[in-house]
């Protein structure tokens, strides 16, 4: 959740000890009170969980409530019968009945999820399917956007019901949770958008957050404001955008995400999202496709001040770059998945004076194709002075010629002992060109080479280190340097696992 649009929050969970067996009770702090429900008096909004009930494949579960030691917006729901155990093939369901008390107008949005309480994080597993249903007098609600019609107190009913397929992947001994957010955002907060005028309206004014309530066509750059401050949540709808650049960040900040079913996605016949003059753009869900480059910061050859790229999730498919950056840009990549057809991946091509270009990669999967003759597959490009830490990610290798890193400036530091790279290539002398037109040797995973005063290539800012050890430093790094693009392939450094 965003908290600058969250004006009051409650979250349900359940705790369900795995598939080891476990002894006593789990409710040993918690007192004897039966009716417990949590009220929130924020934010325009009261909120009570009440006459809670869960069950296992049917049965009913005895069980306790309270708020949350850590949390005081938590009800923490607690079984109190021994040896309840969770399996594959399980169904638990939880149902409860709610009271909003609405004191100024807003929406609700509610997100349900299972978590893994060893390792903290959301299960994602296909096996794994959610069901949310809400009744509130006779409207049936999902767990999507619901807007409060006007001012005033709403009771309603709602069942969650998580079924566990016989293939899920629970581990022994861990404890699992299932939790129930429900976030209130206020109406001055939040515009809901159907028509491609409306967008661009919500892109470029006050409020904080864009919702989209119908897919949307458009023929024009939409562009968020230098001012503006904006979540633009996909909902599981299309935005498609036939235009050299989808959305143009000038100066201000986007935040992507999908609170619908994940689908929603921007289709670009050019650039999807391109951010500029200090602008910040963050992903959190949602699908990016781009005919030419996928997420780009800052202007090519362009007078520009660079941005900042934050990607947390979500996919971005593009025919050229996913993910590409220059003119002072910081990109951070930490999950996701990201893929190229026909150029590298990850990259930031530009002239000699683009530069320098942060880029950090801690996670993500990235698919790396090639289409056009005589080139390499390539994951990442180090193709601007700047820091390059490369330490985490997925690397598929999609070509039978491929390189999954090719460095030409740069601090560059790449982590192989956390890094996978799934070579489609061999090892052999196939010789292919690079980005810049350099030829390489084909099956490697690290490519290394330098083009004499071009890129922002200095001799003594210049180093290459993999699994912590120095590889190219100021010692060695002239045995490494061509001159203009004539880069020779015998050049050239080579690193394998």
């Amino acid at each position: 959740m965003n908290a600058k649009l969250t004006a009051a929050a409650a979250i349900l969970v359940v705790a369900i000890v795995g598939l080891a067996a476990f002894e006593g009770s789990t409710n040993s702090w918690w007192s004897d009170e039966e009716d417990a429900s949590l009220e929130i008096h924020t934010g325009g909004l009261d909120l009570a969980v009440e006459n809670y009930k869960l069950s296992i494949d049917g049965v009913d579960v005895a069980c306790e409530a309270g708020y949350g030691q850590d949390n005081p917006t938590m009800v923490d729901i607690r079984i109190t019968e021994e040896g309840i155990y969770l399996e594959p093939g399980t169904v638990v369901k939880i149902s409860y009945d709610l009271v909003y008390s609405t004191t100024v107008s807003g929406a609700r949005l509610v997100m349900v999820s299972m978590c893994d309480g060893a390792t903290d994080e959301k299960v994602e597993d296909d096996h794994i399917q959610v069901e949310y249903s809400e009744v509130m007098g006779e409207e049936s609600l999902t767990d999507g956007w619901y807007f409060f019609p006007k001012i005033g107190e709403y009771d309603s009913h709602a069942d969650v019901t998580y079924s566990i397929g016989g293939n899920a992947d629970l581990q022994m001994n861990h404890k699992y949770s299932f939790q129930v957010y429900t976030m209130f955002v206020q109406s001055k907060a939040v515009s809901i958008v159907g028509t491609a005028d409306e967008l661009q309206s919500a892109l470029s004014g006050d409020k904080m957050l864009a919702v989209l309530s119908d897919d949307i066509e458009i023929d024009e750059t939409l562009s968020v404001s230098k001012d503006a401050d904006v979540t633009l949540d996909l909902s599981g709808h299309e935005l498609n955008v036939d235009a050299s650049v989808g959305i143009l960040v000038d100066g201000g900040s986007l935040h992507l995400t999908d609170t619908g079913d994940g689908s929603g996605i921007i289709a670009a016949t050019g650039s999807a999202v391109n951010v500029v003059n200090g602008g910040h753009f963050k992903m959190d869900g949602g699908n990016i496709s781009a005919g030419n480059i996928g997420v780009a910061a800052g202007f090519k050859n362009g007078a520009d001040s660079g941005a900042t790229i934050d990607i947390h999730g979500g996919s971005v498919k593009a025919v050229e770059f996913a993910v590409w950056g220059v003119n002072g840009s910081s990109i951070s990549i930490y999950d996701g998945e990201f893929t190229s057809a026909d150029n590298a991946v990850i990259a930031s091509n530009g002239t000699p004076s683009n530069g320098p270009v942060d880029v950090r990669i801690e996670g993500g999967t990235f698919n790396c194709g090639i289409v056009s003759g005589g080139y390499l597959a390539c994951g990442v490009f180090v193709a601007q002075c700047g820091n390059w830490d490369i330490v985490g990610g997925t690397f598929n290798m999609m070509s039978d010629k491929a390189t999954a890193f090719v460095v030409r400036s740069g601090n560059v530091n790449i982590d192989l002992d956390n890094v996978t790279v799934n070579m489609n290539a061999s090892a052999s002398d196939s010789i292919g060109k690079v980005g810049d037109s350099t030829f390489v040797k084909s099956g490697h995973v690290v490519v290394a080479y330098y083009t004499s005063g071009a890129y922002g290539f200095t001799e003594d800012s210049t180093s290459l280190i993999i699994n912590g050890e120095p590889k190219i430093s100021l010692d060695n790094v002239s045995d490494y340097v061509g001159t203009n693009s004539a880069v020779q392939v015998n050049v050239c450094y080579y690193y394998d696992n």
